[in-house]
């Protein structure tokens, strides 16, 4: 939860660069609801119950465990850019100083009409 804090502490700096924050979690609705309220996040938590997303992009593992199977997906933080595409990738997320990271490869980010 601790990466979840750190966002909501510098998001000031990227609405204030228009950059919108969310977070994807494998959690339904009503428990990232919870979390957001509980954490006071003023940025959205989506739910990617069947885990689609996180194959989609590349941040599942797959554990075997005799007959059972687990899958976990790891920390990352994914910045898009302003046309849709993937900007930057984080997979090794270090918690602190991560946010001011982000922001600022996100402010080498051109934007559209610059």
């Amino acid at each position: 939860m601790r990466e979840l804090r750190e966002f909501r502490a510098h998001h000031d700096a990227f609405v204030a660069r228009g950059i919108t924050v969310a977070g994807v979690t494998r959690q339904p609705p009503d428990q990232n609801l919870h979390w957001r309220d509980r954490l006071k996040l003023p940025y959205l938590l989506l739910s990617d119950q069947d885990g689609s997303a996180g194959r989609a992009f590349g941040v599942s593992r797959r554990v075997g465990l005799g007959a059972w199977s687990l899958e976990f997906f790891r920390r990352s933080t994914f910045l898009i850019d302003f046309h849709g595409r993937v900007a930057a990738v984080w997979g090794e997320v270090r918690i602190r100083g991560h946010a001011a990271e982000v922001i600022a490869v996100a402010e080498t980010l051109a934007r559209p009409g610059a």
